[in-house]
This record gives C-alpha cells, structure tokens and sequence, in this order.
C-alpha cells in the first residue's frame, strides 16, 4: 500500500505533457489528394512540417468534410485543415494560418448567357449548386439564398451544372481543374461569372483543446514562417502567387 500511494504520489506531482492531436483532412484539390497511394498537397505538407516539429506521431486522417468538421467541433485534441476562417466559425475554434488567401467565385458553363454582378443577381437565378455546410454554402444561406441545390459532393456539383440541372455553382480556383476533371467535366466549357469575396484557409483546432498543445502548434507555425519553411512550400504548389499572412501576427512588423 505504501509503494502503491508513493507511486499514485509521484504521478500526481508530474506535470500532465501535452496531449497529441488527432487531425483530419478533405481529399479536395492539392490541399490533400493521394499520389502513389501516399497523402500528399500544400495542406498536407505545411501540417505534416508542424507535426514534425511538435514531435507528433499522429497521422493525417481523410474524412468527408461534414463528418470531419462535426468531430472537430466537438471533440477535443482534434484538428481539421483545410478551413476557411469565417466570422460564424471565429469562436470554436483555435486558428493557425492563413494557409493560402482563395476567391470565392460563382461558376457557369460557357456561354450560359447568365450574368451575375451582385449577390442580388445570383439570388434570380434557378438554382446554385452548394456542397453542404462548407463555408460558401452557410455564407449563402446566412444572406438569404432560397435557390441552392445543396449537395453531399463537389464532383456531383459539376455533373449538375455541366447537364444543365443547374445554372451556377459555388465554388474556388483552388482545385477547380481537378474537381471537374474528377466529374468529366472539360474546364474549358465552364466560365467565372462573378467573385464572391475573398477568403484565409487555416487550421482549425477544437476549442477546449490541450492549451499547451495548441501554444507548441501556433509556435511551430510562426517559425515556418520566420525561417522560409513556409514560403518554401506556399511557392512550391502555389507557384506565383502572394504568400498569405495573418496581420495579426505580432512578429510582422
């Protein structure tokens, strides 16, 4: 008894280490896809660098967004990346990022005739083809978008528009030409017809996460981005384009 209660003693009196997190991801574009049969995208590749860091022994696991999202949303030491950073989302999660800074655009088969200049346009048409409960598909509903076709699939999405059964989808550059490859569908019978706005992609980490964890992945993070680390790999999947930062960030002077 007294070997057992030094023991309990000593446990007791170790501080807890950080927990690990689980962190999950959507097969969509270059942000996660398999080459090889290997996980592999700028997503991957900029949180698998941070793992590193932090000595996680986890692996990236793909889910369907919805499914990934909920868990995330609720259960604790998990993570899912890539989120777009919206004003409904600010409060449940933690946020490591931006990742990549992407439009929001609305997306119409070539020569359509439909012209859209506000959001007040998009409201006329038939119907906008959303993939549910992603972050353009909650934005449209929150500014009263009666028309959507709310789907469980982006490839679906683009078999919709490219026969006709729907007018305009929503959707980003990013991954655009490998989601509608994905569906049989050519880009080039498809057409941009308006930019919604313009969006931050990031991690998002559950709310009532380990905070030690959550301060090593932040910090991880940062130095990605002191070091070149980070620019090294925005540049190498996103060849041309601005390298984002948060303006938040108290080292950017």
């Amino acid at each position: 008894m007294l070997l057992l209660f030094s023991v309990l003693m000593v446990t007791w009196a170790t501080p807890a280490s950080a927990e690990d997190l689980n962190v999950y991801c959507e097969l969509t574009g270059r942000s996660a896809m398999y080459q090889d049969d290997v996980l592999t995208g700028w997503g991957v590749e900029i949180v698998q660098e941070i793992m590193a860091r932090v000595g996680s022994t986890n692996e990236i696991e793909p889910l369907p967004w919805a499914r990934a999202y909920e868990t995330v949303l609720v259960t604790p030491n998990t993570a899912l990346f890539s989120t777009t950073r919206t004003e409904e989302r600010e409060q449940h999660f933690h946020w490591i990022g931006p990742f990549v800074r992407l439009q929001w655009i609305l997306v119409a088969r070539k020569g359509s005739g439909i012209v859209i200049n506000s959001l007040d346009d998009a409201k006329k048409v038939r119907s906008i083809g959303t993939y549910i409960d992603d972050a353009r598909d909650r934005f449209l509903l929150r500014n009263g978008f009666l028309n959507l076709d709310r789907s469980t699939s982006n490839v679906l999405n683009y078999r919709k528009l490219n026969r006709g059964r729907i007018d305009l989808l929503a959707a980003t550059p990013i991954g655009i030409v490998e989601t509608a490859e994905r569906a049989g569908v050519d880009i080039a019978d498809l057409e941009v017809v308006h930019v919604i706005k313009e969006m931050d992609l990031y991690l998002a980490i559950n709310k009532e996460s380990d905070p030690q964890t959550v301060t090593a992945w932040k910090a991880a993070f940062a130095e990605m981005q002191r070091d070149g680390t980070f620019a090294v790999i925005f540049s190498k999947w996103q060849p041309g384009q601005d390298i984002p930062y948060d303006v938040r960030l108290p080292w950017r002077e």
